[in-house]
Order: C-alpha cells, then structure tokens, then sequence
C-alpha cells in the first residue's frame, strides 16, 4: 500500500509538468517593412468668421524618439465651395495654412480643400456639408473635492465639474460635437529666481523677462533688485482642452434637449462622415492603454491622394458653432484658497499651453 508521500510526491510532478508545458515558448521571426510616408492633414471651416485654417505635418514611426510631428511647408492648399467659389490659403507658420476672409462658411452648403504638396502630391477632401446646430441654453458647475496620492502623501486635486443644456437643433437624428476648452490665469514671480550652482551659496538672478535687474548693493547683500522695464513673464493665460472629443452619440435627448452634458462650452453640428471620424479618434484615445481594447478601425477621414496611392489621414470638416462662457470665480470656493506657491520662473516656461496675451473674454 503506498503511503502518503507517494501521492504527494506525484501532484508535485504533475505540477511541476504543467509549468513545463506552459512555458514552452517557440519563437517566430520575420521581417517587418519600412514604413511608409504618411501625411497628416486637418482643418475645418464654420460659419462663423475666418480665418479658417489647415496644417499639415509627417506621421511619426512608432519607434521615434520625438513626439512633434514635422511640419509640412511649401503646400499649395485651396478652398472651394459648392457654388464654385475658391480661395487660396497663405502659410502663417511652418506646416499652418490660413485664409483671408473669401469664404465664409454658410449653413446648407458644402466645402472641401486640394492640397498639393512640394513634390506634386495632390490630395482632396470629400465634400462636408455644413449642417445646423442647437443653441447652448445654460452652463452650470460644482465643486468636488478630490485628493491624489503622491509620494509625499495625499495632495488636494479638487476640480469643478462643468455641466450644459442645449437644444438638439433641427435635425431629426442631430450628430453633435461639444467642444470644451477653459481658460485660468496666473500669476509667477521671475525677478526672485535664483540660481544654485553647489557647493556655493545661490545667488539672485531674475530672469530678463521679469523687468528686474540685479544691481550692487552692500556686501554680504547680493545684490539689490532694480526694476528697469514691465514683466511680460508674470501674468499668464493658460488653456487646458478636452482629453477625448464629446459626442452625442452617448447622450439622450428628451423634449429635443440635451441636459446635463458634462463638460462643454462649444456646441457644433458635424456631417455624418464627420462624426464617425471623430468617433474612430475618441475610441483609439480612450483606450490607448487597454491591452485588451477592442479593434476600433483604422483613421482614415475625408482626405485621399488623386494622384498616386501614397498614405494620408486626416480630415477638413464643417461645422455650425454655437458657444456660450461660463467665469468661475475663488470666491466660489467653498473654503478659501490657501497661499499661493511662489513660482520663481517665466509663467510659459511652466505652464503649458500658457500665453502673456490677455484672453479676449477675461474680464
């Protein structure tokens, strides 16, 4: 009769079998091809005034070390109308392509763009028709407390949620996009900035940008700050955008309205062709990092090559726009705000996506 050690001794060769079997591995190799040169082209226009802009750049390899597309000069970009009209866009910056005021985008018609490239590329734009859209009725928020955890511990990352109303505009089956996009200021200190260089005791700096400058004060003072011009770099307006395009293919629509959308300051009418392409990029950003994400198609858009086979996305759409803006104020804060860090930099040095120039609705 065999004991128990005998059975126990067998699970553990059978284990020991099965982790043999599953790390059997058999490698496969072959060769992947270069890729190809893909050109990336994206515009729109709308009925409100121009100008209305194109850019184009290269797509990156997936292995490459940078991640700002390269710019394409030197195109010739045309803008063409239903009734025959067309108007010549004029390079504003590398790979930025701008109108002069031509065309101004009408609802009911449609638009679409021939790009030729330096080489002699030419690519086009199926026609986009530019459909009506709703009106934006009501913007509300609320605060919502929140903490993130970092290394040092628990950090306050309260936020206010932005909520609209809106009508669902004329059509029967309305394809909509709500584009969001707010707007802080703040405030840094660059005449403070100091530079530290060990083992030596820092020493004052002010960035030029700051107005101030460093002059010879009493010894062991390090200097006095003298102010000889206006700071350009203190005072910033810094945009923050949508992570993923709002579409209201996820909303209902009671009595022709769309309530409570969260997040939303810009309400635009798309075409069908439209809509999917936006609903094709909001998929593949969504689910960037899901290993077992589903399959969403591959972006292609509204734009081909007419004069050989060369790769291209992108897409230039149409669109009514209708917009509303909401401030929120400090005050508005159900505690008040603690004292703020002192910043010792240039305010677009920090921030990104930050600008000196006063934005044209802050009060």
């Amino acid at each position: 009769m065999k004991g128990p050690d005998y059975y126990l001794k067998l699970k553990v060769k059978w284990v020991m079998a099965f982790i043999s079997m599953s790390a059997c591995v058999d490698r496969i190799e072959f060769d992947v091809p270069e890729p190809g040169l893909l050109t990336v082209i994206e515009g729109s226009i709308t009925d409100q005034p121009g100008p209305y802009s194109v850019s184009i750049s290269q797509g990156l390899r997936l292995d490459s070390d940078s991640s700002v597309h390269a710019p394409v000069s030197g195109a010739e970009v045309t803008l063409f109308d239903d009734e025959g009209n067309e108007e010549t866009f004029t390079e504003s910056g590398l790979g930025t392509y701008k109108t002069l005021g031509v065309i101004q985008g009408e609802i009911g018609h449609s638009y679409f763009i021939r790009v030729v490239m330096p080489d002699g590329v030419v690519y086009e734009s199926t026609p986009d028709k530019l459909n009506p859209v709703g009106e934006i009725q009501q913007i509300r928020y609320s605060f919502e407390p929140r903490t993130a955890t970092m290394e040092w511990g628990d950090v306050d990352a309260s936020v206010f949620n932005v909520f609209i109303d809106s009508d669902a505009g004329p059509d029967s089956e309305p394809y909509v996009r709500w584009r969001y996009t707010g707007t802080y200021k703040v405030e840094t200190f660059p005449e403070l900035h100091m530079t530290h260089t060990p083992p030596y005791t820092p020493y004052k700096n002010p960035r030029p940008c700051s107005g101030y400058k460093v002059v010879t004060g009493p010894i062991g003072s390090g200097g006095l700050l003298e102010k000889f011009d206006e700071c350009s770099c203190c005072l910033c307006w810094v945009s923050d955008y949508e992570r993923l395009p709002q579409l209201s293919d996820t909303q209902l629509i009671t009595n022709n309205l769309f309530s409570d959308i969260k997040v939303g300051e810009v309400q635009m009418s798309l075409s069908r062709s439209s809509f999917d392409f936006f609903k094709l990029i909001r998929s593949q950003k969504a689910n960037a990092s899901n290993l077992f994400q589903p399959p969403s198609g591959e972006i292609i858009g509204n734009i081909v090559s007419t004069s050989n086979n060369r790769a291209v996305v992108g897409i230039f759409w149409a669109a009514a726009i209708s917009k509303k803006s909401q401030f929120i104020y400090k005050t508005d804060l159900p505690y008040p705000l603690p004292a703020n860090e002192i910043i010792w930099d240039a305010c677009y040095d920090i921030y990104g996506n930050a600008t000196n120039q006063k934005h044209l609705l802050w009060e």
